[in-house]
């Protein structure tokens, strides 16, 4: 039997990753991790060395799996999985968030952010904390941000550089409503591929384009298929660490206090971690001949206005304004 690209990859992932111990007692906790990407995602080791500080802070008591996209279901079924019971911390993209929690796509408005200082003050200020509150009600407890890479476009062969080249244009997006609207708006035709399918789909002409961060493409190795990457840079792409309700509650104050603690020493690291590899991904893809360009930011702004427009009731207009005027 000749197994496909897509077999392989999943007879890879059939295993957790485990964090191992250093400590001689067995833990009195094992929890399960996932973030939605492959074990290759430099998010790895990000959160390798979260499930490090758990156990050090917990003396052992706490000892977490980390496991990657497809093991513990699709990239949605990890939120929902938070909710049943099957996974109990994940760090996952806003793209997501957002089918749960609408108001989240305000940090995903097409264009919003100039660059990552202005992202992080706003997330780190009164309204990144204000947004995680509401996450409770769903069962989940939030409790940090993260980053995944600035988002970027890429395709087998089209340039993108201005609104108008993305005409017509089949592109994967994320779940959340506002991705399908913002390439809608562009003219493109945005589809729904979970990212295990994504390779096959670009190599079979299915889609011709991605909007994923380059470190994710690396860790897929989409940039086997891809041969234009426009940096558009539309989406700053935060991640959120979240934990089951059910189980965070479930345990000793102590050991909730160190998970809670450890997760907000994870935020800088992971900044750190995603912008050098990105900028390492992005070297290594210029040698390998992948064309990559710079886009017409204030013609894609302009030209996605009405995305702002229809989302703003959703969202609300004083979140709105609040998160634009920290844009920058």
């Amino acid at each position: 039997m000749t197994l496909s690209r897509r077999h392989l990859l999943a007879a890879g992932l059939s295993a957790p990753l485990i964090v191992r111990s250093n400590f001689a007692r067995a833990a009195q906790h094992t929890l399960k991790m996932v973030y939605p990407d492959t074990p290759s995602h430099p998010f790895m080791g990000v959160a390798l060395r979260f499930a490090d500080k758990v156990k050090e802070k917990t003396d052992g008591g706490v000892e977490i799996q980390v496991y990657t996209t497809g093991q513990l279901g699709s990239q949605v079924n990890m939120l929902t999985g938070m909710q049943t019971g099957i996974v109990d911390l994940c760090c996952h993209t806003s793209g997501f968030i957002q089918t749960l929690y609408p108001k989240f796509m305000v940090v995903d408005l097409p264009f919003l952010f100039k660059d990552a200082a202005s992202a992080e003050r706003m997330l780190d200020g009164q309204i990144g904390p204000k947004l995680l509150e509401e996450l409770p009600a769903k069962g989940i407890y939030g409790l940090s941000y993260a980053h995944f890479g600035w988002r970027v476009t890429s395709t087998t062969g089209r340039a993108v550089a201005t609104p108008s080249e993305a005409k017509g244009m089949k592109i994967r997006v994320q779940p959340g409503a506002i991705y399908a609207a913002m390439f809608n708006t562009l003219g493109a035709n945005p589809v729904q591929v979970d990212l295990s399918e994504v390779y096959l789909a670009l190599s079979q002409g299915a889609i011709e384009a991605i909007e994923t961060p380059m470190i994710s493409m690396a860790a897929s190795k989409h940039d086997e298929v891809i041969k234009v990457i426009t940096k558009t840079n539309h989406v700053y792409n935060p991640g959120v660490m979240m934990a089951s309700k059910r189980k965070l509650d479930g345990l000793a104050t102590k050991y909730q206090q160190a998970i809670r603690e450890a997760a907000h020493d994870m935020t800088a690291d992971a900044r750190a971690t995603i912008a050098k590899a990105s900028e390492d991904t992005e070297a290594r893809f210029v040698k390998q001949g992948i064309k990559i360009q710079g886009a017409d930011r204030t013609a894609y702004r302009a030209a996605l206005q009405p995305v702002y427009d229809q989302f703003r009731p959703t969202i609300g207009a004083e979140l709105m304004d609040a998160v634009m005027s920290q844009a920058g």
